[in-house]
């Protein structure tokens, strides 16, 4: 397995890492950690451990769990180079949600079973099994299995027994399913003999709910002298201020920080506020000194690739070219990407810590760097749809006005974040925010947790329903209503094809061929889509500007007028008409 080039002191403290989660492989059977400062390599360490600790243990398979479908790809390309596989390779398998794509399609209207070939059968067979010895998959796909009722989901549930199972970017768990979140994992291990890695910069408190149900190992952490670490790999600081800027205000910021620093990287908490701020640049005519790109998810998978492929050309430290990148919080967890200077919006403090990780990441600069934080203007009135980021930028800045003269980089203020985060929503005795609660107004005030566990409230309907008999069943849980409730992301959203690309030809392609090349089309078409949020829809539908690309499979398609090489999606032609 390849290692780290130990020439720089911060490979070499990379080195060290890896080498002690290896060594830590020979451990039992339990729940662990890897907190590790952004920047020092969890990615090969945690795959260190996991190769040894299953030799050692005789685990069956390596399940590797991401928060964002935008780095499955890297992480798979990464464990080949490390493993030296070829893409051929049958050892690893990528899987995550496909919703709107393969899934919704009726593929029986083209062909049958027996026409597909055998390799097409073994890939399927391998997704709906995860039989291979290394998976790597999504927190969604993950999630949205364990919580199944459904027997395509549930088949591979099987194939979690005796696994290592490494959560990276662990930070990124949604706050409403921490409680059965913990709840699985521990019977994963407990029951199941899995071992479970909890891997982050930023490592949350999952522990210290009012529940108390996630059964860590007596000695959890993986890596003696974590602060030790934190000093050697401080690459940063950061600069916050309490004081609220417009847009506009920001943008100057951004663009006298990129003529200081040679590059600059702001990050912002929506997509309109990204392209806003992206319009606030160009009225500044920073794109004439400036390569100004933006990156947020109404681009498509392959758009996004390419864009953060052209910014690691641009900030090459043996060959750097000017560049400032307005993007979303997509790229702070899982991108490797190193920029002289980051301007971030005001946020939770786990977010501010990832943003800083793509700060002077590799150590090009021997000088600390710095990390502007300021809140912008205008955000009330996300509150309601983005209730985590408004909760966890009020709770940064509490601590900001308690804790003016701290290190907002120490695991002692992270600490104290999260400790404020869980206490803000939870409740012991249930009803929690944490315990995942259902939004469907005929299941109002019912929980994930609940439901799965006693289940009072449906013993409690049965009673009155019959007159007062009590229900005897020892089991009484609803996992059909948690199956067919529960979504990582509740909102409803489109999936549709953009023309980006080779996406056009591809579609083209789709009319024609046998069964088995349609689906490897279908696959390849995925990197093409974008998903939409129902508002978004409708105004492009109103327009006519999504239309059927193939009824046999349930594909739309974007008008190429509303996809725009800077932005992604727009919803409207005259981009004057969306600095809002």
């Amino acid at each position: 397995m390849k290692s780290f080039d130990s020439t720089s002191e911060i490979n070499k403290i990379r080195q060290q890492i890896t080498e002690q989660c290896r060594q830590a492989g020979s451990r039992e059977t339990g729940i662990y950690r890897l907190s590790v400062p952004t920047g020092g390599g969890k990615t090969l360490a945690s795959l260190n451990f996991a190769l040894h600790h299953a030799l050692e243990t005789g685990k069956r398979r390596i399940i590797y769990v991401i928060p964002y479908l935008s780095i499955t790809s890297q992480t798979v390309a990464t464990f080949r180079n490390m493993l030296g596989l070829d893409a051929d390779s049958n050892i690893v398998l990528e899987h995550y949600s496909t919703a709107g794509l393969q899934n919704s399609g009726n593929t029986g209207s083209i062909g049958t079973s027996e026409e597909e070939d055998v390799k097409e059968r073994q890939r399927k067979l391998a997704s709906e099994r995860w039989d291979n010895p290394i998976i790597v998959t999504t927190m969604v796909e993950f999630l949205e299995t364990v919580m199944s009722a459904r027997g395509t989901k549930l088949r591979k549930f099987h194939n979690m027994a005796n696994s290592v199972i490494i959560f990276d970017e662990i930070q990124s768990l949604p706050l409403n399913i921490i409680n059965p979140f913990n709840e699985v994992v521990s019977f994963l291990s407990t029951i199941l003999d899995s071992t479970i890695l909890l891997c982050s910069a930023t490592q949350p408190l999952l522990e210290r709910t009012a529940r108390k149900n996630l059964r860590l190992s007596d000695e959890p952490d993986l890596i003696d002298n974590t602060d030790g670490y934190e000093e050697k790999l401080k690459r940063t600081r950061i600069i916050a201020s309490q004081e609220s800027k417009s847009c506009e205000e920001l943008a100057n910021i951004i663009y006298e920080q990129a003529l200081r620093n040679g590059n600059c990287l702001s990050i912002v908490n929506t997509k309109s506020e990204a392209r806003k701020m992206y319009q606030c640049l160009q009225e500044l005519n920073a794109d004439g000194q400036f390569e100004l790109i933006h990156l947020s998810t109404a681009m498509c998978g392959k758009h996004r690739a390419d864009q953060l492929a052209r910014i690691k050309v641009l900030t090459d430290p043996h060959d750097s070219k000017p560049v400032i990148c307005v993007s979303t919080q997509l790229i702070e967890a899982g991108v490797d990407l190193s920029f002289a200077c980051v301007v971030r919006a005001m946020a939770g403090l786990d977010s501010i810590m990832q943003a800083a990780g793509r700060c002077n990441r590799n150590g090009e600069s021997k000088e600390i760097k710095d990390v502007y934080v300021y809140p912008l203007q205008g955000e009330e009135r996300f509150k309601d749809y983005l209730p985590e980021i408004h909760r966890g930028k009020k709770l940064t800045l509490q601590i900001m006005g308690e804790h003016p003269d701290a290190d907002l980089l120490s695991t002692g203020m992270l600490n104290e974040f999260y400790g404020m985060l869980l206490q803000s929503e939870d409740r012991d005795g249930g009803n929690s925010l944490l315990d995942g609660p259902l939004w469907k107004k005929e299941n109002a005030g019912k929980t994930i947790y609940e439901l799965l566990a006693y289940n009072e409230s449906q013993r409690k309907q049965f009673e009155n329903n019959t007159m007062g008999e009590r229900y005897n069943p020892f089991f009484a849980q609803a996992f059909k209503t948690v199956g067919n409730e529960y979504r990582v992301i509740p909102k409803i959203t489109h999936n549709v094809v953009v023309p980006y690309g080779n996406a056009m030809e591809l579609l083209d392609m789709l009319g024609h061929g046998e069964l088995r090349e349609k689906i490897a089309i279908l696959r390849r078409l995925q990197e093409y889509t974008v998903s939409l949020f129902d508002y978004e829809y409708k105004i492009l539908n109103e327009k006519h500007a999504i239309s059927i690309a193939s009824e046999d499979f349930d594909i739309c398609v974007l008008n190429g007028d509303y996809y725009k090489g800077e932005y992604g999606v727009v919803t409207e032609t005259d981009m004057s008409l969306l600095m809002i």
